[in-house]
C-alpha cells in the first residue's frame, strides 16, 4: 500500500486536517495502550499456527514460543517444517514446553478436522487454546490478465484454508462439555473438561481464533484483483462470525444453562490487517506485480515479518478485534470499517479520520491509474503464470 501522507505532501489543508484529528487520537491510543491488561495469555497454552513454516507464521511461532506457549505449526512441505520446528524450539523459555509440526494440504476440507483431532490427542485430550490462520500467498495482477485457475487458486489458498480451519475449530470449541469427546466424568482425565463440566473455578480463559487478513480489504488498489477479493471474503467471514460467536459466549455466561451444556470457554476472534510484508514470496510477488501497482506503492515501506508479528501480538494482547500493524494500516482500517465492530472512542476517531482522508486518496489513485492508461496504453506490467 502506498504512503497516503507522502502522496499529499504538498496539500497543506489535508495536513492540517490530519494533524488536528490525529493528535488527540494518538494521545488517546497511547493512554489505552498503557492502561490495558494483557488479554492474550500464552504461557502453558497450546497454539496452532497454519502457514507456520516460514514468513509471518514462523515469526509468530517464535514469539509465542518465547512467551511460553506450546506451538503446533502446520504447512505442506515437510522439509521446511522440520527446519522451522528446530528454530521455534530455540525460543522456548521452559523445558516443559512442547512443539509439533504437521504436514497437511490446507486447501482440502478434510485436513482441518484431522489437524484439530490430532492436536487434541497430542494435547492430552484438550482442544487447542489458540488457532492462528496464517497460510497463503499473494499473486498480483490485473483481473482480466489473470488465468481463471490462478483466481481460483488465490481463493483456495487465502479464503478457504482459513474458512476450513475456522469451521473445524468453532465446531470443536462450541461443543457442550457434556457431549465432548473427552469424558468429563473421568476422575483420571487430564482434560480440564472434567473440572469445567462440574462448574469448577477458575473458569477456563478465553480461546482465540485469529485471521491474518490484509489492509487491502479496506482500501483496494489496481493490481491486486486476484488477492484482495479472497482476503475480503475472509474479512466478511470474520465480521459475520463476531455475531455468531456472541451467541456462544452468551451461553457460556448464562446462569441458567447447566455447565455440562455450555462450551468450556468464551471465544475471541481477531483479524490482523497488515500492509506489505517482506515474506519469502516477496521477491516473486514483486516480479509479477504490474508496473502501475509499483507506481502506486512507490512510497510504501513493507514491514518485516518480525515487526508485523510484534504488532499483531500486541494488538491481540490489548483485545483488539481488528488489528492494524502500523500507523498507515490503522488509518486504512479506520477508513474501511463499514459495519465491523468498534471498540471505544479511539476506533471511532480513527474511523472518522480515515473516512476524511480516503475521500481524497481514492480519487487520487483512480486518477493516477487512468493517467497511466492514457500515457502508456494497456501495458500494465509482467504477465502472471499459473500457480
Amino acid at each position: 500500500m502506498p504512503s497516503v501522507l507522502a502522496s499529499y505532501g504538498s496539500n497543506t489543508t489535508l495536513y492540517l486536517t490530519v494533524l488536528s484529528v490525529a493528535l488527540p487520537v494518538l494521545l488517546l491510543c497511547l493512554k489505552m495502550l498503557f492502561s490495558r491488561a494483557n488479554k492474550f495469555p500464552v504461557a502453558g497454552r497450546t497454539i496452532i499456527i497454519t502457514g507456520g513454516s516460514q514468513g509471518l507464521g514462523l515469526s509468530l511461532a517464535n514469539k509465542l514460543a518465547a512467551r511460553g506457549g506450546n506451538v503446533v505449526i502446520v504447512a505442506r512441505e515437510e522439509g521446511k517444517l522440520a527446519s522451522a520446528l528446530t528454530e521455534i524450539k530455540s525460543h522456548a523459555t521452559s523445558p516443559n514446553q512442547r512443539f509439533l509440526s504437521l504436514s497437511y494440504d490446507l486447501t482440502l476440507p478434510e485436513s482441518a478436522p484431522a489437524i484439530l483431532k490430532q492436536v487434541t490427542e497430542w494435547n492430552d485430550g484438550n482442544p487447542p487454546d489458540i488457532v492462528w490462520c496464517c497460510a497463503g500467498y499473494c499473486i498480483p495482477g490485473f483481473f482480466a490478465d489473470i488465468p481463471i485457475e490462478t483466481l481460483r487458486s488465490q481463493m483456495d489458498t487465502l479464503y478457504w484454508t482459513c474458512a476450513y480451519v475456522a469451521h473445524a475449530t468453532l465446531n470443536l470449541w462450541k461443543t457442550p462439555l457434556g457431549v465432548h469427546t473427552a469424558d468429563p466424568s473421568s476422575s483420571d482425565s487430564k482434560s480440564p473438561f472434567a473440572a469445567a463440566s462440574k462448574g469448577a473455578n477458575p473458569p477456563l480463559p478465553p480461546r482465540h481464533l485469529i485471521f491474518t487478513c490484509s489492509s487491502l480489504v479496506c482500501f483496494p488498489i489496481a493490481g491486486y484483483a486476484p488477492y484482495t477479493p479472497a482476503k475480503s471474503a475472509m474479512r466478511a467471514l470474520a465480521d459475520s462470525l463476531q455475531h455468531e460467536i456472541a451467541l456462544y459466549n452468551g451461553c457460556v455466561q448464562s446462569t441458567t444453562t447447566p455447565a455440562s451444556q455450555k462450551p468450556a470457554a468464551e471465544i475471541k476472534l481477531h483479524t490482523i490487517l497488515p500492509m506489505g510484508i517482506f515474506s519469502p514470496n516477496f521477491e516473486r510477488e514483486s516480479e509479477l506485480k504490474p508496473s502501475v501497482t509499483k507506481m502506486l506503492e512507490e512510497t510504501d515501506q513493507p514491514q518485516t515479518p518480525e515487526d508485523v508479528a510484534d504488532a499483531a501480538i500486541r494488538g491481540v494482547e490489548r483485545g483488539e478485534i481488528m488489528v492494524p500493524t502500523n500507523l498507515l494500516s490503522r488509518l486504512m482500517v479506520g477508513a474501511g470499517r463499514n459495519a465491523s465492530l468498534r471498540q471505544g472512542l479511539g476506533e471511532v476517531l480513527w474511523n472518522l479520520l480515515g473516512s476524511i482522508v480516503v475521500v481524497f486518496v481514492a480519487w487520487d489513485f483512480w486518477s493516477k491509474t487512468r493517467r497511466w492508461g492514457r500515457e502508456r496504453g494497456l501495458q500494465t506490467g509482467p504477465g502472471v503464470p499459473n500457480p
